[in-house]
Order: C-alpha cells, then sequence, then structure tokens
C-alpha cells in the first residue's frame, strides 16, 4: 500500500489501545465468592462460550476501526508501484510525450484523442504525487524543458499534436541525459505513447545502450509506461503520392495520385465509397473512390489547368470525411513546372588494354557513357527537359550540385572531398546509383565496397527482384518489369550490409540499395558494356530503373515539393546555405525566417516544418505532411515492449482515448467506510441480548407443583 503521508503510519501502534484499556477495566475489580452468585454463574455456563466470542469480535472490531482512521489519514493510493515515488516528492519526474499524428486519435469523431487523454492523466497523477519537480520532453523538440507545475503539461503548446514521427530511443535518450545532469536521489520517467513501431524503433541498435545507461545510474530509476495503443478500426486516412503538372496540348493538367488506407483491413470483397474533397485555390471538386480491402489508389487523376496557372507555382489539399483521427484527413501538396532532369555521370580513366573480345577500356568505357548519356538525356514525356552531363571523378567536389536530380558514378568509389560532396548531396535527398568500375578499390562508401568481378557461362538471368518498392517496382497499372529476360554475362561482387533489390540464381545480387537516411545510394553489379550483360540491348529495365531515381531525386530540386514532416527542413536548408553562401539554394535554402506558412493550422515558428501545412519563400513552395509511415503503422506486441527494458524497474499500464480513469487515485473514503462498518457492528454486538436468549429461571419445588397440578 503507497501513502501520501506515510509519517503517519507511526501512529499504527495505537491499534492496540482497545486492547490495553480493556486490560486496565480487567483490574478495576476484585473476585469475591458469593453463595447466591455461584448459583448464576452455573447457570449461565452454557452460554459463556458465545458471550467470549462476541466479547472477542466487539474487540476486534475496535481495533480495526483506530486501524481504518491511522490508514485513511495517511492518503492511501490505488497504485502500490508508486510507493516510492509517493514518498519521495523531491525525485524528478520526466515526462516523454509522444506528440506524432496517430495520437491524435480519439475514441470517436470530435471525441477527446489519446494525446489529451495522456496529458490530462499524467498531470493529475503527478499533482495526486506531489511531485515537485517536473521536466516534459516532447517528441519535436527532444530537449528537456522543467515545467512549473504538473498542471503545465495540459496547457503548454510544446504538448500540442504535430505531423512529425517521434523517435522513442532518441528521447529515452535524452531523459537519461537529464537524470544524469541533475543527479537526483531518484527518477521517473513516463513515456505517453501509443506503441507504433515507426515510432519506437525496436530495432534501432541503441536500445542496448539505454537499458545500459539506465541500469548503470546510481540513483533509482523508475519507467512507466502509459500505452494508448487501441487501434481505430474505422479510421482512414488520405495522402498524395505524387502531384505532377504535365502539358497537354496548349494547356496543362494536374495528374494527381491520391491514396486511400484503412487503418484495419475490413475483410476481402469488402468496399465502400469515400468521398474526396480537392483544393486547388478557391476551387473545390470532389470525386468518389472505391476503397476494396485495406489500401486503393486513385492514378494520374487529372484536373485541367490553364496556362497562365502553370506559369506559376500552385498549392493544393485533398480531404475526407472526419473521423476518429483527423490528423491524416488532410493533405497538402505543391505543384509547379518540372524542373530540369539533370543528371551527373562520372566516368573512370582507364589505361589502354585489349580484352579477349577485342575491346579496350577506353572503347568499353565510350560504349558505357553513350548508353547512360541516352538513357538519362531522354525524358519520359517531350515536353519535359533532360541534361545529362559526363565528368571526371576529381571534379565533383567542385561542382554544385543543387539541381541535381541523379549521379551515375562509374568509376572508383568517392574519397576524400568528392566523397564528402556526394554525401552532402546525399543527405539532401539526391540519387546515386553506382557502377562498378574495371578495377575496382578497397574503397567503401555507405558501408558498402566492390570485391573482384566474376564471369557467368553462360550467361544468368535474375530470379527475382522486387516488385513492391525500389526501382524495380511494378508500375502503377500492375505491370511488371520485365527483369527476368535480361542476360548477365558479368558482376563484380559487393561487401557491406545492404537490401537486395534483385538476385541472380546463385544469390548473387544484381542491384542493391545502400542504408540512407535521406536520398538513395544504390549499387548495380553490372554495366551495361556488352561484355557484361545486356542493358543497353534490352534498354527497358536500365531505363525505367534510371528515369526513377531521377524523379525520386527531382523531389529535393524543384521550387514545388513535397516533404515530411519532423526533420525541420526550413532550419537544415538554412545551415547548409550559411555553409554555402555562394552556392544556389533550393526551398528551405534561405533563412527559417523568410519562409512564411500560408496554409495549415497555425504553428509556432520554433516548430516550423514539424506541422502540416504550405509553406512559401520567394516563390517556392514546400508542402509538409505526416512521413507515410504513420498511415501503415503497426501496434509493437506488449513483449516486444518488455523486452526493450527487461532488466529495469518497468510498468506498462493499457490506456483508452479519452479514458475517465485515473492512474494514481486515494483511496482514504474505503477506509472512513471501513471505520463506520466496524462501528456499526461493534455496536450491534453490543446490544443487550433479548429475553429469549436468557436462560429458564429455576422454580421453588412447592411451587413448581402447583403449577404442574394445574
Amino acid at each position: 500500500m503507497t501513502f501520501l503521508q506515510p509519517w503517519l503510519l507511526l501512529a499504527l501502534p495505537l491499534v492496540a489501545l482497545p486492547v490495553i484499556i480493556h486490560l486496565i477495566n480487567q483490574q478495576r475489580f476484585q473476585s469475591v465468592e458469593w453463595a447466591a452468585m455461584m448459583f448464576l454463574l452455573s447457570a449461565k455456563a452454557l452460554s459463556r462460550g458465545s458471550s467470549r466470542l462476541r466479547q472477542w469480535l466487539i474487540l476486534l472490531l475496535r481495533m480495526l476501526a483506530v486501524a481504518a482512521v491511522i490508514l485513511a489519514v495517511s492518503r492511501p493510493l490505488s497504485q502500490g508501484w508508486l510507493a516510492a515515488a509517493g514518498g519521495d516528492r523531491s525525485a524528478t519526474s520526466i515526462v516523454l510525450l509522444d506528440r506524432s499524428p496517430s495520437m491524435s486519435q480519439a475514441s470517436g469523431a470530435g471525441g477527446e484523442s489519446k494525446l489529451m487523454t495522456a496529458r490530462r492523466q499524467v498531470a493529475a497523477a503527478l499533482e495526486t504525487l506531489g511531485t515537485s519537480r517536473v521536466v516534459l520532453i516532447d517528441s519535436v523538440s527532444g530537449t528537456p524543458q522543467e515545467l512549473a507545475s504538473p498542471r503545465e503539461i495540459k496547457h503548454v503548446s510544446e504538448a500540442e499534436p504535430t505531423a512529425a514521427a517521434a523517435d522513442l530511443p532518441l528521447l529515452l535518450q535524452a531523459a537519461c541525459d537529464q537524470i544524469g545532469a541533475t543527479k537526483s536521489a531518484a527518477g521517473t520517467i513516463w513515456i505517453c505513447s501509443d506503441q507504433r513501431a515507426n515510432d519506437w524503433k525496436v530495432a534501432d541498435p541503441a536500445w542496448p545502450a539505454i537499458r545500459e545507461t539506465l541500469a548503470k545510474m546510481p540513483q533509482s530509476v523508475r519507467l512507466t509506461l502509459l500505452a494508448y495503443a487501441e487501434p481505430a478500426a474505422d479510421n482512414l486516412s488520405v495522402r498524395v503520392v505524387q502531384a505532377v503538372l504535365e502539358p497537354r496540348g496548349k494547356t496543362w493538367e494536374l495528374l494527381l495520385d491520391i491514396a486511400i488506407r484503412r487503418q484495419t483491413d475490413a475483410g476481402p470483397g469488402t468496399s465502400s465509397r469515400v468521398p474526396v474533397q480537392i483544393e486547388l485555390g478557391t476551387a473545390r471538386s470532389t470525386v468518389e473512390i472505391e476503397l476494396t480491402g485495406r489500401e486503393t489508389v486513385l492514378a494520374r487523376h487529372a484536373i485541367p489547368i490553364d496556362a497562365a496557372a502553370a506559369q506559376a507555382n500552385g498549392w493544393g489539399r485533398v480531404s475526407i470525411p472526419t473521423d476518429s483521427n483527423p490528423a491524416d484527413n488532410d493533405f497538402y501538396f505543391a505543384f509547379g513546372r518540372p524542373p530540369v532532369r539533370r543528371t551527373i555521370i562520372v566516368m573512370e580513366d582507364s589505361p589502354t588494354a585489349t580484352h579477349t573480345a577485342g575491346q579496350t577500356d577506353q572503347q568499353t568505357n565510350q560504349q558505357i557513357r553513350k548508353t547512360l548519356e541516352l538513357i538519362a538525356g531522354i525524358p519520359p514525356d517531350r515536353a519535359l527537359q533532360a541534361t545529362a552531363e559526363t565528368v571526371p571523378a576529381e571534379a565533383v567536389a567542385a561542382m554544385s550540385l543543387d539541381d541535381v536530380a541523379l549521379i551515375l558514378w562509374q568509376a572508383a568509389l568517392p574519397e576524400a572531398d568528392a566523397a564528402e560532396a556526394v554525401g552532402r548531396f546525399v543527405a539532401r535527398g539526391g540519387q546515386m546509383i553506382f557502377l562498378p568500375p574495371e578495377s575496382p578499390t578497397t574503397t567503401a562508401f555507405s558501408g558498402i565496397a566492390w570485391k573482384t568481378w566474376e564471369e557467368h557461362s553462360p550467361p544468368l538471368r535474375p530470379a527475382s527482384w522486387r516488385t513492391d518498392e525500389g526501382l524495380l517496382a511494378a508500375t502503377l497499372a500492375g505491370t511488371t518489369l520485365p527483369a527476368g529476360e535480361l542476360e548477365i554475362r558479368r558482376t563484380c561482387g559487393i561487401s557491406g550490409e545492404s537490401t537486395p533489390l534483385a538476385v541472380l540464381p546463385d544469390g548473387r545480387p544484381l542491384l542493391v540499395r545502400a542504408a540512407s537516411d535521406r536520398g538513395g545510394v544504390s549499387f548495380l553489379t553490372t554495366t551495361p558494356a556488352l561484355r557484361d550483360s545486356d542493358l543497353a540491348a534490352n534498354g527497358v529495365v536500365l531505363y525505367a530503373v534510371v528515369q526513377r531515381a531521377i524523379d525520386a531525386g527531382l523531389a529535393a530540386v524543384g521550387n514545388a515539393r513535397q516533404a515530411d514532416a519532423g526533420k525541420n527542413l526550413l532550419s537544415e536548408r538554412a545551415a547548409r546555405r550559411n555553409e554555402n553562401p555562394g552556392g544556389a539554394t533550393q526551398p528551405g535554402g534561405a533563412s527559417r525566417d523568410a519562409w512564411r506558412q500560408i496554409a495549415g493550422p497555425a504553428a509556432a515558428s520554433t516548430e516550423a516544418g514539424f506541422h502540416a501545412g504550405v509553406y512559401e519563400s520567394k516563390g517556392r513552395l514546400l508542402a509538409v505532411n505526416r512521413p507515410a509511415a504513420e498511415d501503415a503503422a503497426e501496434v509493437v506486441a506488449d513483449a516486444a515492449v518488455e523486452s526493450l527494458f527487461q532488466g529495469l524497474s518497468f510498468n506498462r499500464f493499457q490506456q483508452k482515448a479519452g479514458g475517465l480513469g485515473s492512474i494514481v487515485e486515494e483511496v482514504w473514503r474505503l477506509f472512513l467506510i471501513a471505520v463506520v462498518l466496524a462501528l456499526v457492528a461493534e455496536g450491534l454486538l453490543c446490544l443487550p441480548r433479548s429475553h429469549s436468549d436468557r436462560p429458564p429461571r429455576s422454580l421453588p419445588a412447592g411451587r413448581a407443583s402447583r403449577e404442574a397440578a394445574a
């Protein structure tokens, strides 16, 4: 049992007071044998056992009443695991608040969200415990903020919902740093989250280090998870997968790919029509999308745009009817004239050498260069502009790559200044495809290095390739690329961790993707040279790979683009511009103050880039929305969560959005009720017995005989 005033428990020995009084009363009288009373005692012997039992019950009830009074004034709590927290009010309580879009889910349309419930419940718990020091670490700033009182959790702007995903390992690391810095006697970490997989990142390598740090702390640290993991089966989300402005004769068309997703699968054969409202400025239109299964994509929905409007960048919004989570009912998009599809091709300079096929390295390099320039320089639409430029590797470090969408690198992997320049290019969202050089080196990039060449006779054909995502994914119509028709004659091995996108029958990778937080780095283990493959002759696959990589790179180049919330894009690009003030900048390259929000819910300037909306700066538009993982995030199993805190003092409480129950409650009223019941029962036992309970009187013999004769 936990008590807010445990020092009052020192009065518990007073429970023996009724026993002491009883013993004192026993000493007040002297026993004198009296002949007349001896007959009464013998008559009462039959009921002595029940009378003694009643006396013991009366004594016990009096002791229970005294104990209940003492426990009531000690203010007991309903959660026994909080004993230490209740006893040490000087301990620091750190609240880790998940402000991701999924926490905006409510118990019903217009009800209280998970985030609001969490703020209310944790504030009430800390107030009940009388916590003197409360530190808030939210999923946006990630920095500790000391609050004047627990009540402020319900009112501070740093606890409002955002469009950004959370990073629980990062928040816990910040909490560990805060506890270590304050060096308090004890600490309690409250985690308010809905256990979404993209927020918890159970595979993150930081978890073992966090457990070790908490276990080794000299002070006692307790962790409490308020889990709002209940999904909403009827919740729908909408997003614009792609917004492209394309010419149609003398006019233009805005082509939208709109995806509708249901949080849980309604089962096979289940379909419903969802009205989607599309806003472009003051113009509004509605289109109904038939949702079958869990997700449906309306591909290339065309909206006419006049030529005058197409000269400037534009923005819009798609919306679905209000449901249990308003955070995923809107999606903003920006569009504009397509930028130039600029590609840089980096080729190696090899000495002239003749191979068995009679072709020199220079001739082979020239063939590869022409193939790559042709494939990268032909846009998928004649109205689009594309350029492909070949440069040596040593020239990349001095080049401006701000308007480059893709780099095709067929040379030794970059080192020194070139590696740093390419790293910045990838970090801002640029795409890289590495092709093996004829003479590989041991240099690594993104954790991957080339090994040695190996010939395949007869040629191999790809045995499997990923059609769900990546550069070899199926088209929107569901048609797969003919990657299985390729003939691969030579491949270069690779070392390092990567994700295979295409694999040969012997298990060797043909196309892999390296790990990268932003941008994309891919390795193709062969070249389009005739001695290596028929990628040039059967150019459909290579053309699709290159053009898709260019499309992905253009997302970070255009003056009207979309971005995921949560990476503080505006301040990041401001810092990048300050590092290179002479270089050209992309949307977001100006200082943060130069950006202004023109659409979406109002957001604090300190959290620009973390809230959904459209931001404008000098004619450039940036549409910020929740990450795609928020719409498809699964709930982490309870067992997996408990394994993350194995060996620590950890408790998990399942909660619901809009829940009325408190985490910690005082139960002193129950003890007062116990006092009343004990006193009432004691009073009933003290009542005199009825006449029927008394033993029969003894009559004189003469009177008894006369009554018998009558």
